[in-house]
């Protein structure tokens, strides 16, 4: 298994939100995700999807679970041990000026980025990065030279250069046009063929055409599971909010991976 939550829970007390009641946003949530497999974790917004990832990668503390990596507990890791791990795991967070500098050149920062993740060549290794997604001699722009859809392709190959053995994306697709989320999940999963992928995304119908299994997330809790072949003409989902997010969706049998 690379990566394993069992019984995460995450609870904010009135103390914190003094406008509001305790609420708890993650309710005993299970996940294990394992080497190859890709994965989507969808629901509605407020159901708790960012928050699960973000503290399966201990970016934010839990109130309670425990998490698994390549077969390892965390508990009681220092942060030494947090860092060296995230070199195999990496986060490709939704906004993609979250991980760019806004006076730094792509081409600069992704060959910082080379150097920190162990490339004999740091610079080649950037430009070929650029190149990969599409951005060839781009690498003197600065992002805000960029579009919203460039900016991303450079995000992906910041964390594709790490080869992660476990890539975790938050809402990849969100503000994209129907034509570029496609070609920005085709490119992604073309550079990332040896990691598991997990990917959380409100998008059911673009994220089950290239993921192996969907976890449903609502109200803090997962409602359900299923793999994608499984969806056709005879698939009778088990919650309400799955039947609301696959008629949203218009999801076909034609359109899940196979």
């Amino acid at each position: 298994m690379i990566w394993q939550l069992e019984g995460i829970t995450k609870h904010y007390d009135r103390g914190r939100f003094p406008f509001r009641e305790s609420w708890t946003v993650l309710d005993e949530i299970d996940l294990g995700v394992v080497a190859g497999e890709r994965v989507a974790v969808v629901g509605p917004s407020g159901s708790g999807k960012s928050t699960l990832i973000r503290c399966g990668l201990q970016l934010i503390p839990r109130t309670s679970g425990r998490i698994q990596l390549f077969g390892e507990s965390t508990e009681g890791w220092s942060r030494a041990q947090w860092r060296a791990i995230r070199r195999r795991v990496q986060l490709l967070v939704q906004n993609p000026r979250a991980m760019l500098h806004p006076e730094v050149p792509v081409g600069a920062l992704l060959t910082e980025s080379a150097s920190l993740h162990g490339h004999e060549q740091p610079q080649m290794a950037a430009e070929q990065a650029l190149q990969e997604v599409g951005l060839g001699g781009r690498g003197a722009s600065l992002p805000r030279q960029l579009s919203g859809g460039e900016q991303r392709r450079v995000g992906l190959a910041r964390v594709l250069l790490a080869k992660p053995e476990l890539l975790v994306v938050d809402e990849p697709t969100a503000g994209l046009d129907a034509a570029v989320k496609r070609d920005m999940l085709d490119l992604m999963l073309a550079r990332a063929t040896h990691a598991a992928v997990v990917m959380v995304s409100h998008d059911l119908k673009t994220v089950a055409r290239v993921c192996h299994r969907v976890v449903v997330l609502a109200e803090g809790r997962v409602v359900e599971q299923f793999r994608t072949r499984d969806v056709d003409a005879s698939f009778a989902p088990s919650h309400p909010v799955t039947a609301e997010l696959l008629g949203a969706a218009g999801l076909l049998p034609s359109e899940v991976v196979s």
